[in-house]
């Protein structure tokens, strides 16, 4: 497994919220590299915890960070190189992303 953390514009805080995007993101990956388990279940899960609902804009800034961007076009969380081909393509055709 290989994961990526994309850091932002953060501004750095003494401490950070359980629900804070960076701190979602650093503890999913956490989490799915120590139980093998898939990066999207482990932020779906701990978001869940902390009451960030699944798909809102906090949990997509927190799944960007952990390098598992939302792709409008699929309706997916997928990897980035994965997003960029889809949004390369036409609308109609951005499921062909998933056929690599």
């Amino acid at each position: 497994m290989t994961y990526s953390v994309v850091t932002m514009a953060v501004t750095k805080l003494p401490a950070y919220p359980a629900d804070h995007p960076d701190a979602l993101a650093l503890c999913a990956i956490g989490s799915a590299v120590t139980s093998g388990r898939e990066l999207i279940d482990a932020l779906a899960d701990m978001a869940e915890r902390v009451g960030v609902p699944f798909g809102s804009e906090r949990f997509d800034e927190a799944a960007e960070i952990a390098g598992i961007p939302y792709c409008r076009s699929l309706d997916l969380y997928l990897d980035r190189k994965t997003q960029r081909e889809a949004d390369a393509l036409p609308f109609h055709q951005a499921h062909m992303a998933l056929l690599h």
